[in-house]
């Protein structure tokens, strides 16, 4: 998406104002804080406009406008560079690093690290050695009772087998059209991918099979259950429930709800961790349906010699320069410590 030098102005400035205030921001606010040398009419005309690209929305007909998801996105794309942490904040990170090498004690030290300092949810997790599966193939096979079997098929090997009571008797051509709508949906994800993706693909499709394909879905935590993994560390409940956001009771029940189930909040981290990187996933960018407010900010590393990954958690209106540097330099700590080893 092309933006004006005009409209890329006016984007950055609403949007820092917005992370920095969480509050809609009006033309009158660009022009006060930012010193914008524009009239309010051409200000608000190049706010509609990047409304109708989907970069904006206005919470309330009188209110003034805050960035949509994709406006995010297009935010970190085009401006989110490494800020230099201050160096208190440094020899805080090397202090931690350098106390203790064992896994657990270093990935709570770690989280717990990460949520002071960006007042957001620090997230830890070491890695099993093996690659991480990924979905090859599943087959529905029929059974009698109008019962099927699913048979999920792993690319390291593994199989597995749920029996599912169907809703009625139905014919091997729709078993194996159930079972090729599933493919196409969950082939090369991971099994906590699968899990969801497969309902939210489903509502946009049809035909044969497809009333089968929901039956499986409704049964995804067993068809596609995870392997054995390490717990997941978290830290930073009480840091990021004094963000703006959770005062609103939706957002504080959806947050309360995911950290109930760090189990889950790991196998979407798993899904997108790169070995030495960076990333960042905002909204609907995680595989995981109920990580779609938030964002986190990701990273692979090294935890005493084992592979993990560390990152932070927090709402989309997040200080994603400071996030990221957070991340990253605490990451390249640990792969420097494990390297010393």
């Amino acid at each position: 998406m092309q933006l004006s030098e005009r409209e890329r102005d006016i984007f950055q400035a609403l949007v820092e104002l917005h992370v920095r205030d969480a509050a809609p921001v009006s033309s009158a606010s660009l022009q006060k804080e930012f010193g914008v040398d524009l009239s309010s009419a051409t200000i608000r005309n190049v706010l509609h406009g990047l409304e109708e690209k989907g970069l904006l929305q206005q919470p309330h007909t009188s209110a003034g406008r805050v960035p949509t998801a994709d406006g995010y996105r297009m935010y970190v794309d085009l401006y989110c560079r490494p800020v230099q942490l201050p160096a208190s904040w440094v020899q805080r990170i090397h202090t931690a690093l350098q106390a203790s090498s064992d896994v657990d004690d270093l990935l709570t030290r770690v989280v717990k690290l990460l949520a002071s300092m960006s007042n957001n949810v620090g997230v830890g997790l070491a890695l099993p050695h093996e690659p991480v599966a990924h979905v090859q193939r599943v087959e529905i096979v029929s059974l009698e009772s109008a019962r099927a079997m699913i048979v999920v098929t792993l690319d390291n090997g593994v199989v597995r087998t749920e029996v599912l009571a169907l809703d009625r008797p139905v014919g091997v051509e729709t078993l194996e059209a159930a079972a090729r709508l599933i493919n196409e949906i969950v082939c090369d994800r991971t099994p906590s991918a699968a899990r969801s993706y497969l309902e939210r693909a489903l509502r946009d499709r049809s035909g044969e099979g497809h009333d089968v394909a929901q039956q499986v879905a409704r049964k995804k935590d067993r068809v596609f259950a995870d392997g054995p993994m390490a717990p997941l560390h978290v830290q930073g409940a009480t840091e990021i429930m004094g963000q703006p956001e959770f005062t609103d009771p939706t957002n504080l029940r959806m947050l309360v709800r995911l950290l109930d189930h760090p189990e889950n909040l790991g196998s979407a981290l798993v899904e997108h961790v790169r070995p030495d990187s960076t990333s960042i996933r905002i909204g609907a960018d995680s595989p995981l349906e109920a990580l779609s407010p938030f964002s986190l900010v990701i990273a692979g590393c090294d935890i005493g010699g084992t592979p993990g990954l560390i990152g932070i958690l927090g709402p989309m209106r997040m200080r994603y320069a400071l996030a990221v540097s957070l991340v990253s330099s605490v990451a390249r700590g640990m792969r420097d410590a494990a390297g010393r080893q």
